[in-house]
């Protein structure tokens, strides 16, 4: 069967995959929406930061700086790989994906210029929490369950910042989550 035909027949099938993503995706957007308060608009433009380059790069400088001070080469390695590995990951993907922010209901804050999937913030807050339990686990073993808690902790709200600020579809923030922990698995592969 000649290339063309193949298009014509699976072009259908995945119209109505992505009718189906998109109603998934709406659904929990308009059930944010439907949701809002001025206390949770704030807290969520507030925790959104902790996905944010602004705050997670200057702090992986210094983690690395001080880890290199202490002589902990491979720790080093695993934030540089892991976290920047990831950024540069995502962005790369954003830029050749080019996907539309939603415009379903009004954002509360402003949308970002760059398109909407993977979630960067998702990705990024996921690959230096996991690169941060890696370290834990390594060199204060029995503090690597505490660490995976918050990691967690800060990995679900951030994702939920991202979708309840209107600024990502869900199965952006679910692709950013997948990015970063595809990428620090085989970073720690790698290592």
């Amino acid at each position: 069967m000649p290339f063309d035909g193949i298009l014509t027949r699976i072009a259908p099938m995945l119209q109505s995959h992505q009718e189906i993503l998109m109603s998934w995706d709406n659904h929990i957007l308009l059930f944010m929406a439907a949701h809002r308060s001025e206390g949770l608009d704030d807290g969520f433009r507030a925790v959104t930061w902790l996905g944010s380059l602004y705050v997670l790069a200057p702090l992986a400088a210094l983690l690395v700086a001080g880890l290199l001070y202490f002589q902990k080469r491979w720790e080093a390695l695993v934030l540089v790989i892991g976290f920047g590995g990831a950024v540069l990951w995502v962005h790369l993907a954003k830029a050749l994906l080019a996907r539309p922010r939603p415009t379903l209901v009004e954002p509360v804050i402003a949308l970002p210029t760059d398109g909407s999937f993977p979630s960067a913030h998702t990705t990024q807050i996921v690959a230096f929490t996991l690169s941060g339990v890696l370290i834990v686990r390594r060199l204060w073993p029995e503090w690597q369950f505490a660490a995976l808690a918050v990691g967690a902790l800060l990995i679900v709200i951030v994702a939920a910042s991202r979708v309840y600020l209107q600024v990502h579809y869900p199965s952006d923030v679910l692709g950013g989550f997948l990015l970063g922990l595809g990428w620090i698995a085989l970073a720690r592969k790698i290592l």
